[in-house]
């Protein structure tokens, strides 16, 4: 049974490919984080290796060590995870090496099941020697070999490597369809349900790692206060949040991504409130101080503000100047009195 939820369109095509024997050696897979492509690519390998007649049977156990992360025809290759040490930097890109030891393992038979199956996650962040390396096995791909390549930006991989494989992307999911899978599934009362749907933005994964983790949605709701907070702070203090945030963008740009990413729900929020469109806002536990900003922000204000969060999050994957880049970004947020609130 395939497990990923609410991307039928792109099972049915992975399953016709599988039972009519036309699988790509290497395949794609673009979408946001946290919405199924891990979900989906260790669905694909149990498919190709499963035991049973319904493939995947997520029972036997072949799937269940591919689950586990245990099945030796299964590599996942992947950046570095934060260390405990907290002084020491995870790795910021995937290794020629790493890319390496991936080529001399498919060029060996499979050991447990019928096929290999490579998953890279988080390809846009191979270096440039892991990529160029990548790109010859895919030009002459081994025997009962496939490549699942898993990315949220495709520009950033190599031209020659997008064209080798087969794209599919996987779009974010609706809220409602979010919300009624963690209410079957998972058992979540609806308003809790309701909350978690509008905040993953369809990134179901995000939801089910709230369920349990509350920390989770503390976090989010600390960022918030945080931006409301920065937009009644003066310049001394926004480009002091600029420093702190550029010292974290080079311990963690994920991390820093997320947090912009976040800004731009809430001006997009703005514009929602603005035009009275209420149901469909992401930060509905926020609803009334949405309410009291978009009564005095224009228009033309919040537009600037998320174009100016968009730009930044491009000058930042360009290899900009981080500060200098986020300081140019407190200077365009605008300015909003702690009391009342007024537009510069």
């Amino acid at each position: 049974m395939w497990q990923i939820i609410g991307q039928d369109r792109i099972v049915d095509l992975l399953k016709r490919s599988f039972h009519e024997g036309r699988l790509s050696h290497a395949y794609l897979f673009i979408g946001p984080k946290h919405v199924g492509k891990m979900t989906l690519s260790i669905n694909l390998a149990q498919a190709l290796n499963c035991l049973s007649e319904d493939k995947p049977c997520c029972e036997c156990n072949s799937c269940r060590r591919i689950a586990s992360g245990n099945h030796a025809d299964v590599q996942l290759i992947q950046l570095a995870q934060n260390s405990e040490n907290e002084q020491a930097p995870a790795r910021k890109a995937i290794s020629v090496n790493q890319i390496r030891d991936m080529q001399y393992n498919v060029n060996l038979k499979p050991y447990e099941g019928g096929y290999r199956v490579i998953i890279i996650d988080g390809a846009e962040y191979m270096s440039d020697g892991a990529a160029n390396s990548l790109l010859k096995t895919l030009e002459e791909p081994p025997p009962n070999t496939v490549f699942l390549l898993l990315a949220v930006d495709e520009g950033s991989l190599l031209p020659t490597i997008r064209s080798r494989c087969q794209k599919i992307e996987l779009p974010p999911l609706p809220s409602h369809i979010v919300k009624e899978a963690l209410m079957e599934r998972w058992g979540i009362d609806p308003s809790r349900a309701d909350l978690l749907a509008r905040a993953c933005q369809g990134s179901i994964g995000w939801a089910i790692s709230a369920i349990d983790d509350e920390g989770i949605l503390e976090e989010r709701s600390q960022h918030l206060d945080n931006l409301i907070a920065l937009s009644g702070s003066d310049i001394t203090e926004r480009f002091e949040f600029a420093a702190d945030l550029a010292t974290q963008f080079s311990k963690n740009r994920v991390a820093v991504r997320e947090r912009l990413q976040l800004w731009l729900t809430w001006w997009r929020d703005l514009l929602l409130v603005k035009g009275n469109c209420l149901e469909f806002i992401t930060n509905n536990s926020q609803e009334g101080v949405l309410g009291q900003h978009a009564a005095q922000c224009s228009t033309s204000a919040i537009g600037g503000a998320i174009r100016s969060i968009q730009e930044t999050m491009q000058q930042l994957e360009q290899n900009a100047n981080p500060r200098l880049a986020l300081e140019v970004l407190m200077l365009n947020i605008p300015y909003v009195e702690k009391e009342e609130i007024c537009l510069t």
